[in-house]
């Protein structure tokens, strides 16, 4: 871990470094160290991350229903609103690449994210996607990477509808076209991002 990128944990060597992790989901193999301890639900979270002081809170985002997410960008934000834990960063692991997600996470407060499924993590894996952390995984890059003019409209409680607002949401989103150029830094040079349609 770059421990020089992350700012307020330089004090805590990585090997050392204690975590919270939040995951409602349970898809959690097993901590095996004490100054690892893991929670399934935001209040829970909150309460053991006032307590204990963990040097970094990660918290799961995953392939679940949009209240249950937007629940866990609202812990983000208490997380840094709170005197007792403001300081301490919070890395987001999730499911997929979210523009509008990613938008929300950094207003709340979130440095970091990594993208990693819908995997199963042990205690081993999480220490290494900590270990790795570094100016790469900063929440900022990732909105510098994904075009500003995808947008989603919500289909029910767990879909969405991507589209381009470049082309006045009128050009439905999907497969390559999204993951190949509209979440990549490629689409800086999209005929549509660099001439925008207006509404007349």
């Amino acid at each position: 871990m770059n421990q020089k990128a992350l700012g307020p944990m330089d004090a805590t060597p990585a090997r050392s470094l204690r975590f919270l992790l939040c995951d409602t989901a349970g898809k959690v193999g097993g901590l095996s160290s004490s100054d690892e301890a893991w929670v399934s639900s935001p209040i829970q979270c909150l309460d053991k991350a006032v307590d204990a002081k963990p040097g970094l809170i990660v918290i799961r985002i995953g392939d679940m229903p949009f209240r249950e997410r937007d629940t866990l960008v609202e812990l983000s934000a208490a997380l840094k609103r709170n005197p007792h834990t403001r300081n301490c960063p919070i890395l987001a692991l999730l499911h997929s690449m979210h523009r509008k997600l990613l938008e929300d996470l950094n207003r709340a407060g979130v440095g970091f994210v990594k993208f990693i499924g819908d995997c199963t993590l042990d205690s081993d894996q999480i220490r290494q996607i900590i270990d790795a952390m570094g100016p790469h995984d900063r929440l900022e890059r990732y909105l510098e990477t994904v075009c500003p003019f995808v947008h989603y409209r919500q289909i029910d409680s767990r879909h969405e509808m991507v589209s381009c607002g470049a082309y006045l949401d009128r050009m439905v989103l999907g497969g390559l076209r999204l993951h190949e150029l509209c979440q990549t830094i490629g689409h800086l040079h999209c005929e549509y991002y660099l001439n925008p349609r207006r509404k007349s």
